[in-house]
């Protein structure tokens, strides 16, 4: 725990101003060309507050954490589509949207190699109430790999409308611990026992949260109507 820096954010505001504050701070430290945004209703909302001036984003790629497989009919349901909707102007640009078109399965080698070859500078994830970060859902074992995998049916129908997607490629836990810097923003109702596994539960693959703690720099920022 003692790696771990927490945040309380009273409002989303606060989530807003910290999320920013760690995109900034991780850009400066870090060489990686990437930065992965979770999406999801408590994250999407925070990143129009991010820095689109920043100068260090002139040589930086943004890439969602994870895509629906196969993708949604409504092209607005997919997830690149929702990040990009969700960016400062200044930074649709510099989207990358993670290709699922083809082989999923080789496509997810692909992309772990390409992030692991040019460096994955911060990633920005939501928790789950059940304890998955990106789709990494329980069970997941810590050398889980970038990968495609099944949607439990309670995660899939919190998406709404995205048939006729059943999966998700989805960095997998070796990958974000090979990132630069690592934010969770836990908020929002259901959160509570996850980011209570998250800071002070054994490692468990059935809360997949838990392996985030071996990473050097994480930062967990904590939301308001957690319980």
């Amino acid at each position: 725990m003692e790696d771990v820096r927490l945040v309380s954010c009273p409002d989303r505001t606060a989530l807003a101003a910290e999320t920013s504050h760690f995109v900034s701070e991780a850009l400066a430290s870090d060489a990686g060309r990437f930065v992965a945004l979770a999406v999801g209703d408590s994250t999407l909302p925070l990143y129009a507050a991010l820095d689109a001036t920043d100068p260090p984003w002139a040589s930086r790629s943004i890439t969602p954490v994870d895509e629906l497989v196969p993708p949604p009919t409504d092209p607005t349901r997919r997830f690149a589509a929702r990040l990009a909707a969700a960016l400062p102007e200044g930074l649709r640009g510099h989207l990358v949207p993670i290709d699922v078109e083809g082989h999923p399965a080789r496509r997810a080698t692909d992309l772990d190699a390409r992030l692991r070859a040019e460096g994955l500078a911060a990633v920005v994830l939501g928790l789950g109430p059940d304890g998955h970060f990106a789709f990494n859902q329980p069970p997941t074992p810590l050398e889980a790999p970038t990968r495609v995998v099944d949607l439990a049916p309670h995660n899939l129908a919190r998406l709404g409308p995205v048939g006729p997607a059943h999966s998700a490629l989805t960095l997998g836990v070796t990958t974000v611990l090979a990132a630069g810097s690592v934010l969770v923003i836990a908020a929002g109702p259901g959160k509570a026992q996850a980011l209570d596994h998250l800071l002070s539960g054994p490692e468990d693959a059935t809360w997949p949260v838990t392996w985030l703690r071996r990473h050097p720099r994480l930062t967990v920022a904590a939301g308001p109507d957690l319980a």
